[in-house]
């Protein structure tokens, strides 16, 4: 019955409470577009060479352009870490965010609810 405590209860034992963060890639002014030069292009598969190397290790959930805009690009990553700590550690090592072409900023996420809880789930306790 909606509602109830017990209905209440129920939902709440169901609830996934995985541990993850979310990093916020946002673009400086120093930020060069992937097409504008070839520093842009080097960057961006230095970027990308990154975030495939944190795949591997299993701490890379999903990462992604956020509004795409070529000339402003921001995105956004979920990691699989023991702490904030060491997530705060992997976002600062991204190659924008060292050169100072992106700010990244760490906020944790409690996934509960939805399709990707269990493939979440699987990663948290194999790493």
């Amino acid at each position: 019955m909606p509602g109830s405590d017990v209905n209440l209860e129920e939902m709440l034992a169901g609830l996934a409470n995985i541990e993850l963060f979310a990093v916020f890639m946002r673009p400086t002014e120093a930020f060069q577009g992937p097409l504008a030069s070839a520093e842009g292009r080097r960057m961006l598969a230095a970027h990308l060479q990154y975030l495939f190397e944190i795949q591997r290790s299993g701490q890379l959930l999903a990462a992604g352009p956020l509004d795409l805009d070529v000339e402003h690009i921001s995105g956004m990553c979920i990691l699989c870490a023991p702490s904030r700590e060491d997530a705060e550690r992997i976002a600062y090592q991204e190659p924008y965010h060292q050169a100072g072409w992106r700010i990244n900023t760490v906020q944790s996420w409690q996934l509960n609810e939805g399709l990707l809880t269990g493939a979440a789930n699987r990663l948290v306790h194999a790493v």
